[in-house]
C-alpha cells in the first residue's frame, strides 16, 4: 500500500517539476587588488550580474538583481594561497561549516551559502535554497 503512495508521489513531483523546484544563484567575484580585495563581475547569461538555476534544470537563465551583503568574509584560496575578502550575505543563523578542496559550505539546514574557489583565483558565492523553497535574501 505504502509502496502504491510512494510511486504516485514521485510521480506527482515529475509531473510538475516546479513543485519541486530548487533556487540557486551564482555571483562571481575576480581580484580586485594585491590586498586580497574582490569585485563583481557578470556572471549570468545575456552579461547579468548573477546566474540563476531552477529545480533540476542545468540551463542557466539571467538573474539582474544584486545581493546585498551583510559580511566580508576572508578565506585563503586554495590555488593561490592568498587571502581574498568577499562581500557575503549570511542569514541571521548558526551554520555547519562544510570543507571541501576547493569550497568552503556554511549549511544553514535548509539553506546554504558556497564559496567555491577556482584555479584562476576568482570566487564563485552561490546561495542555494534547498528542494521545495524559493531563494530568499531577508
Amino acid at each position: 500500500m505504502f509502496q502504491h503512495l510512494r510511486w504516485i508521489a514521485v510521480l506527482v513531483v515529475a509531473a510538475c517539476p516546479a513543485w519541486a523546484s530548487a533556487e540557486q544563484v551564482r555571483y562571481h567575484f575576480v581580484p580586485a587588488d594585491a590586498c586580497g580585495r574582490m569585485t563583481q563581475v557578470p556572471a549570468g547569461p545575456e552579461g547579468t550580474i548573477g546566474e540563476l538555476k531552477r529545480g533540476l534544470g542545468a540551463r542557466a537563465l539571467p538573474y539582474p538583481y544584486g545581493v546585498k551583503p551583510n559580511q566580508m568574509v576572508t578565506f585563503r584560496h586554495p590555488f593561490t594561497g592568498r587571502n581574498v575578502t568577499v562581500p557575503i550575505r549570511m542569514p541571521a543563523a548558526v551554520a555547519r561549516m562544510e570543507t571541501r578542496a576547493d569550497r568552503i559550505i556554511y549549511n544553514f539546514a535548509d539553506y546554504t551559502v558556497e564559496a567555491r574557489f577556482l584555479p584562476n583565483g576568482s570566487v564563485d558565492i552561490i546561495y542555494n535554497s534547498g528542494v521545495l523553497r524559493p531563494l530568499r535574501f531577508d
